[in-house]
């Protein structure tokens, strides 16, 4: 299978789950859109990252599968959220053993392909890990938390927006946000969706995941569209919020 036939793939099984509904229909189209943008950001980090050969067509491959689980896992339980649900990367490692990917790929490949969709949405990721695996990982995560910071953002700069599912339906309060979040992130360690309460909490988490990102491609992608200025500009004045932006920014910026 050539790319676009694996692309056709995901497409026809996304609209697979479309129920003629618009709310229903609005999530599905939501992720489907957010597979494509995280596979051209997947292959934009391979090229400036001069990643080639098996292992980057094996880490094209998780990147546009990388939610494939997210479509059931809507239409069964209406949320994005694990919590509620099913762990949506195991739900893609489930999915795409039922998928036809075609024979481009050896059993071990296919092996790879799915343990890097089911590691994807992992807190953290051993640093054991081995490549293969370990690049397909790293780079289908790293592609994924690129564009987070667009659906967030875009979703959060819509005034009134009705659809909450993308932020967990967490509470929308310009001016509130959950201390603990704040000081988590800020010390570099990774914040757990459980903790979150407000919106804005949401940002303060997708921040933070800039001291794990894999590679400078991907910091120079946020840079560059100008995400990391636009969820600090969403965040309320405060004293703590402004010295994380300013650890933010000189990681970012290191040489």
């Amino acid at each position: 299978m050539r790319l676009h036939e694996h692309l056709r793939l995901v497409r026809e099984f996304a609209e697979g789950h479309l129920r003629d509904d618009e709310d229903h229909d609005y999530h599905i189209r939501l992720k489907l859109e957010h597979s494509m943008r995280v596979l051209d950001n997947g292959v934009h980090i391979l090229r400036e990252e001069g990643i080639t050969g098996r292992t980057a067509d094996l880490a094209t491959m998780a990147a546009l599968y990388h939610d494939i689980g997210r479509f059931p896992q809507f239409d069964r339980w209406g949320t994005y959220r694990d919590a509620d649900s099913v762990n949506h990367g195991r739900m893609g490692v489930l999915t795409l053993r039922r998928l036809d990917l075609g024979d481009d790929f050896t059993p071990r490949e296919l092996r790879l392909i799915r343990a890097a969709v089911g590691l994807h949405n992992a807190k953290e990721v051993n640093p054991a890990l081995r490549d293969p695996l370990a690049t397909l990982v790293q780079v289908t995560r790293d592609a994924d938390k690129a564009d987070i910071f667009h659906v967030i953002l875009d979703h959060l700069s819509q005034p009134h927006n009705p659809n909450r599912v993308v932020i967990h339906k967490l509470k929308e309060d310009p001016a509130r946000f959950t201390p603990a979040v704040l000081e988590t992130v800020s010390s570099g360690m990774t914040c757990d969706y459980a903790s979150l309460r407000y919106a804005n909490d949401f940002v303060l988490l997708i921040v933070g995941w800039v001291f794990s990102l894999s590679y400078r491609a991907t910091e120079r992608l946020l840079l560059s569209r100008g995400l990391v200025d636009k969820a600090f500009g969403l965040l309320p004045e405060d004293a703590g919020i402004d010295r994380l932006r300013t650890k933010v920014m000189a990681h970012l910026q290191r040489s």
